[in-house]
Parts: structure tokens; C-alpha cells; sequence
């Protein structure tokens, strides 16, 4: 054990860093609630009882549909990371999905980070042997970073072709210019060097044992030009999450005709794109709360959709986020167990002969000052994660 000086820095240390973690969460709280303050304003303005009644009009029929089209976005989203990654690693593209399914489920439900989805995807994905899991989870989030920026533009394109005259189209051109923007000045940075300076900064999140692949072994910026070198691949992933997107839409065209007030594929194309726009740029607020309602609320106005309307889709679309995540966070706490007890009994564990002193060290062992790599947060201009992630289609 460590005692005197020595151990006083490092606790001190600690306790430093402690400080500006509690801070962060403490701010995303405080977010949280003023969204949700927000969210609970706009319903009350709007009337609870127009509300609920298109509610009971979608009822169990409207939400399962919604659900299971949203079960196949995230089939053809997770097929897209499987095929990014498909060059780099043999594993099937069955485990992608069910890995996709945990990603997008906690997006949907942990308000704890914008990429937290993010990287329990890519620690699932490292335990189970994927090469290069974390350079493929950048590349694939980049992805659907650009597609949605490709999507809001077919929006403003479908606004401005259906409704020329309507309002505020300079000010959402101008958003979706920019968000355009932040997300291919995300990519020119990863490939300028983004990452030259940081080893393996997710060593510490997948327990990845150094020396199980060679490519896993470079620096995570070659990693990430590896993945990127696979043009047919990479332009594999674009099309499917673009495809992604686009089905994502859908799902309000579903439940505003189980409400008995179905509109256009145009409209619908429109709403989803813009309102996942403002969501992007308001990627500070946890969960998108209250920017989502009022996202709809604003873009619903533009389209002729009555506010009370458009907020009961954005509440049908949390009952479907509800219905994916709660057993996703579940799923993973399950998992995370399972590998915290085998990870436990392996290191009790001796073989026979061996000694104490001869048994190797466990990975993140204090036995003498070294340099240890941190991680920082991939964000869109936040993923990392960026500007939002909200990408995550929640």
C-alpha cells in the first residue's frame, strides 16, 4: 500500500478531479429538469385533454407499430456498423444488432451522457472480439452524424419545394448549415490528426488486452484511417443510415394516422428532419427534454399540425423510448454483472504451481508512476459524440 507523501498526492488527485465530475452532473440535472419544466408548460398551454384523447386514439396499437418500425431502423443501423467494420473483423452481423439495440435503448433512457449509448456499444462489441471496436464506433457514429445533416437538408428542400412562402426558412437554413458544418468539420479533424496525440484512450472502457490484434496495437488515429481506407464500406454505411433516417421519419406518418389524422410522407419527412436538426444543436439538453416537444410544436405550426396534435406524437415517441430502453438498461446491467463476477473469479484464480509473487500484475495496478491515458468525450462539436447525438434516433 501506499502511504505518506505519495499517497496524499494521489488522493488529493483524485479528489480534484472528483469535483468537476459532480459539477457536470449536477448542471445535466439541473438541464433535465428546466427541459422537462418546459415539455410539461407547452402541454399544459395546449390542452391536456386534446392531447390525451389523440393519445387514446393511437392507444397500444399505435405505440407497438411505431416500435417495430423503429426495430427496423435500428436492424438496417446496425447493419451499417457491421459493414464498416466488416473488412477489419469476422464477427457476425447478429451481434451488432442486439449490440445497436443496447446502444440506441440507453441513449433513449440514461440522460447521464450525450455518447453514453455510444460507448457501451463499444465496449460490448470489444468484449466479444471485434477488432477495432472504438475506431469502427467513431467511424460509424461520423456516419450517421453526416447522414443526418444530408437529412435535414432534404428537409429544408422539401419545406422550401412545398411551402415557399413559409416563415423562419432562413433561420432554418441557417441551422442546418451549420450543424452541416460542425459534423464535416468533426471528419476533417479526425482525419487532420483529431487522435494523433492519444494512444488508446478507450483501453480503459473496452479492457482490451494489448497484443490481441495487431491492428488493435496501432494508434487509435490509424485505426480510425483504417476504417475510413474501406471506401466501398464506408459508403456501405452512409447509404443505410441515410436509409435509417428516412425510416426513422416514417414513424410519425405511422402514428398520426393511427390519431386519425394521417399527412404526407412529405410532411412527415420534414417534421422528423428538422425537429432531429434542433435536437442536434440543443445537444447539451439530456434526453432532448422539452427541445423535442417544442420541436414539434415549432415545426408542426409550419406544416399546419395544431400543437396539441404535435405534441402527442413527441409523447407517443417517448412511450416508445420507454418501451426500447427500460430493457436495454436492464440488459446491461445484467451483462456488466456477468462479466464483473467471471472477471472476479479470474483474478482469484491461480494456476497450479504459481505463487503469488510470480502471479502477473492486473491491468491497472498502481506500481509506479507512469503516464496513464485519459479519454475526453467524442462530441460533434459536443460524440464524440457531438452535437448530439441525439443521434442516436430516440
Amino acid at each position: 500500500p501506499l502511504v505518506g507523501p505519495c499517497r496524499r498526492r494521489l488522493v488529493g488527485s483524485g479528489s480534484a478531479r472528483a469535483s468537476p465530475g459532480v459539477s457536470k452532473t449536477l448542471a445535466r440535472v439541473i438541464i433535465a429538469l428546466a427541459g422537462l419544466g418546459v415539455a410539461a408548460y407547452l402541454v399544459a398551454a395546449h390542452g391536456i385533454e386534446q392531447i390525451f384523447r389523440a393519445l387514446v386514439l393511437a392507444g397500444w396499437s399505435g405505440l407497438s407499430a411505431i416500435t417495430l418500425l423503429h426495430a427496423v431502423s435500428t436492424l438496417v443501423c446496425a447493419l451499417a456498423w457491421w459493414l464498416l467494420l466488416r473488412p477489419h473483423s469476422a464477427v457476425g452481423w447478429p451481434t451488432f444488432i442486439w449490440v445497436r439495440w443496447l446502444r440506441d435503448g440507453l441513449d433513449s433512457v440514461v440522460p447521464i451522457l450525450p455518447v453514453g449509448g455510444e460507448l457501451v456499444g463499444m465496449r460490448m462489441l470489444a468484449l466479444r472480439g471485434v477488432a477495432l471496436a472504438d475506431a469502427g464506433t467513431v467511424g460509424d457514429l461520423t456516419a450517421e452524424l453526416l447522414t443526418q445533416a444530408l437529412f435535414a437538408g432534404i428537409g429544408l428542400a422539401l419545406l422550401h419545394m412545398t411551402r415557399p412562402h413559409s416563415s423562419y426558412q432562413v433561420w432554418i437554413a441557417a441551422g442546418v448549415g451549420v450543424m452541416a458544418l460542425q459534423y464535416c468539420g468533426f471528419l476533417y479533424a479526425q482525419l487532420k490528426g483529431l487522435f494523433r496525440l492519444i494512444d488508446h484512450p478507450f483501453d480503459w472502457l473496452t479492457k482490451r488486452a494489448r497484443g490481441a490484434s495487431v491492428a488493435d496495437d496501432q494508434p487509435l488515429h490509424e485505426r480510425i484511417l483504417s476504417i475510413y481506407r474501406q471506401r466501398r464500406a464506408v459508403l456501405g454505411c452512409l447509404a443505410l443510415h441515410l436509409a435509417g433516417w428516412i425510416i426513422t421519419g416514417l414513424e410519425v406518418w405511422v402514428g398520426l394516422w393511427f390519431m386519425g389524422r394521417p399527412r404526407s410522407i412529405a410532411d412527415v419527412l420534414i417534421l422528423e428532419s428538422l425537429v432531429y436538426a434542433l435536437r442536434s444543436i440543443a445537444f447539451f439538453v439530456p434526453l432532448g427534454a422539452g427541445v423535442q416537444e417544442g420541436g414539434y410544436v415549432l415545426i408542426g405550426g409550419l406544416l399546419g399540425i395544431e400543437p396539441s396534435l404535435a405534441l402527442a406524437v413527441a409523447l407517443l415517441k417517448r412511450g416508445r423510448d420507454l418501451l426500447i430502453g427500460a430493457p436495454a438498461l436492464l440488459c446491461w446491467q445484467l451483462l456488466e454483472a456477468r462479466h464483473f463476477r467471471r472477471g472476479s473469479a479470474g483474478a482469484g484464480a491461480l494456476e497450479p504451481g504459481a505463487s503469488l509473487a510470480s502471479a502477473e500484475p492486473t491491468r491497472g495496478a498502481v506500481l509506479s508512476p507512469s503516464p496513464v491515458t485519459t479519454r475526453e468525450s467524442i462530441a460533434s462539436p459536443e460524440p464524440l459524440v457531438t452535437a448530439d447525438p441525439a443521434i442516436s434516433r430516440d
